[in-house]
């Protein structure tokens, strides 16, 4: 998927092959989500997501998918946030938003004294 174009709907038809010949996990959701981000079919995407995350509430992985798809879907993410920060604080997305709003509030500070 990485590599993009043609690539991205082979691994498409690979996970939805897997998924046809197995069980539906909550990883090869995932996986179909992503190739489904990928293809621009964020509605798509999040349907998998939704039946991931009802398999596995706390799935770290379809959690921070889940917001990234909606930022995409110019949807809400802060419920999503809030279960993965409460679920894995140490998750990379959590970090990386942490770190943000850190920054954000150090370059704000001049102007609210003012």
């Amino acid at each position: 998927m990485r590599k993009g174009g043609a690539k991205i709907q082979e691994a498409f038809y690979i996970f939805q092959e897997l998924c046809e010949k197995y069980t539906w996990t909550v990883p090869l959701m995932n996986g179909m989500a992503i190739c489904y981000m990928h293809m621009g079919r964020y509605g798509e995407a999040e349907t998998f997501l939704l039946e991931a995350l009802n398999k596995d509430a706390k799935d770290a992985e379809t959690i921070s998918n889940l917001i990234v798809c909606d930022l995409h879907l110019g949807k809400p993410t802060a419920r999503y946030m809030s279960q993965l920060k409460m679920s894995h604080p140490d998750h990379p997305l959590i970090q990386r938003s942490t770190t943000a709003e850190s920054a954000f509030e150090r370059a704000v500070q001049p102007f609210e004294r003012a």
